[in-house]
């Protein structure tokens, strides 16, 4: 794909076999929609004229509509690798083929990657010995196992001598010891007296990225308290560190493993550490030289085990109805309401429904990194997250605002403000326009704030106001016709300046 006055523009995607005829061959010409207008406009006939307010009721039925399938208890919370989220999936497919959108990818509509997922655990394969005395995974309490694994371990059989290290503060707690080869054992937590002392080289994955690249063969971390829970908010599958990461809680085998040993045996083996998830794309061709991305993501957590604010809600349906089944809504009906009102169809667009959001936006992170175009020939991206709660503050928060010039002339001043606009130049990483704008491309988000429900069980249908989603959709084509006015988005780098861990 190429953009710019003057240049042609070339989008070739293979045949899909989702709709058995040829994929998009896009170059700049008028389109079917672009001839239709003209047709009408030959004929005496009128176009509709956006203005704002002016969505029809039936926008607003099909709002609902959308929002009552994908926030449903039936689609058990759209965890990603679940029978709820490709129902979510095919749900989409058929909406965006209903508004007339293209398949993107070489397949089709979808687009699969691996998320990480929970490993899979069986007892009698994995277990630490120390001598003649042996403990296995998951063994103690259901509140708080014994031994368990941590999400960045890997598969493997050893046996060897262990070291101690304290908390593993480098060049502290292991100063003039050889990690080389050892199955090394470090405290879980520090002291409140060596987290002051120490700022700055505290966290957990720095200790046992140092303790690795010391060279020890595997580590085993202590948990002398054996806290209720702690374990359970790690196990989420992660980076493959390449080693085995266990650990260890209670007072006896915290004693024992704290003591150098010269016969210790470990045996890890790992099953099932990821599921599909899919992205899905549809394509408008307006015949025109410029593309922009339109997003949203669709997925959840789920039952809440993994990713529920709330550590009591494990079973419960997460329903995610803010977060995001009402971005994903609007995402659907820009679908269909662009292709009515000729003046925001300056660029053609690609509407892109993320999965994964929720696992550390996996899913934007892998299109933006196998896109089947290049992605620096977008013009900019439009991300919709977290927009069902405009009337708890009346205001729409649209973040990163910096990561282009015109941003502040295309939301300055705007006719459909009929609720307070905050403008945010800051990224806010969290989100699935973060990678875009880390690859260069100017990107913002449309959101209408956190809220008690965020990641909860509670967060339904029955608090989402329908009436700010219909008015959140009229401020989104607003900005795609404000927008257009730019022949071109100046980027502005603001990830490094602005980037916080997430």
């Amino acid at each position: 794909m190429r953009h710019g006055r003057g240049r042609a523009l070339v989008l070739e995607l293979p045949p899909s076999p989702e709709l058995g005829k040829p994929a998009i061959k896009l170059e700049p010409r008028m389109s079917r929609l672009s001839l239709l207008f003209g047709l009408f406009f030959t004929l005496g006939l009128s176009a509709q004229t956006f203005k704002c307010g002016t969505l029809s009721p039936e926008a607003r039925e099909r709002l609902k509509r959308d929002m009552e399938f994908l926030a449903s208890d039936d689609l058990q919370g759209r965890l990603p690798g679940t029978e709820g989220a490709n129902e979510a999936v095919a749900y989409i497919i058929r909406n965006f083929q209903e508004a007339g959108l293209r398949p993107f990818f070489p397949g089709g509509f979808t687009q699969q990657f691996s998320a990480p997922r929970p490993a899979h655990l069986p007892k009698q394969g994995n277990w630490i010995r120390i001598q003649d005395d042996s403990l296995f995974v998951n063994s103690g309490t259901t509140a708080a196992p014994a031994f368990v694994l941590l999400p960045y371990s890997q598969s493997s059989a050893l046996e060897g001598s262990s070291v101690y290290i304290h908390a593993g503060i480098q060049g502290v707690h292991y100063q003039g010891t050889s990690l080389l080869g050892q199955i090394v054992t470090m405290d879980w937590e520090l002291s409140p007296k060596d987290q002051k002392k120490y700022s700055g080289q505290t966290s957990l994955s720095s200790r046992i990225q140092n303790a690795k690249q010391a060279g020890a063969k595997a580590i085993i971390l202590l948990d002398r308290k054996n806290k209720k829970g702690i374990t359970q908010m790690m196990l989420r599958r992660q980076r493959d560190l390449g080693i085995p990461v266990a650990l260890v809680s209670g007072k006896r085998w915290v004693r024992k493993l704290r003591r150098a040993q010269k016969d210790v045996g470990l045996q890890i083996t790992i099953q099932e550490r990821g599921a599909e998830a899919y992205n899905v794309a549809g394509f408008l061709d307006l015949g025109q030289p410029t593309t922009i991305v339109v997003g949203a993501h669709y997925d959840h957590v789920g039952l809440g085990k993994w990713g529920s604010r709330n550590p009591d809600a494990e079973g419960q349906v997460h329903n995610g109805a803010d977060d995001n089944a009402s971005g994903t809504a609007v995402l659907m009906e820009l679908a269909r309401e662009v292709s009515l009102y000729p003046e925001v169809q300056g660029r053609n667009i690609l509407f892109v429904a993320f999965s994964a959001e929720e696992d550390g936006l996996l899913g934007s992170k892998y299109f933006v990194e196998n896109c089947p175009v290049p992605v620096h020939d977008f013009a900019y991206m439009l991300n919709i997250d977290m927009v069902g709660r405009l009337n708890r503050a009346d205001s729409l928060m649209i973040y990163a605002t910096g990561s282009a010039a015109e941003w502040a002339s295309v939301l300055r001043d705007m006719p459909c403000d009929q609720f307070g606009i905050e403008n945010i130049p800051a990224l806010f990483p969290r989100s699935d326009h973060a990678p875009f704008v880390r690859a260069g491309i100017p990107a913002i988000m449309l959101h209408t704030g956190l809220h008690e429900d965020y990641h909860g069980p509670t967060d339904d249908l029955d608090k989402i106001d329908m009436d700010g989603l219909v008015k959140v959709t009229e401020a989104a084509l607003e900005i795609l016709e404000r927008a257009q006015k730019h022949p071109r988005l100046t980027f502005i780098d603001i990830a490094q300046r602005s980037e916080r861990v997430q």
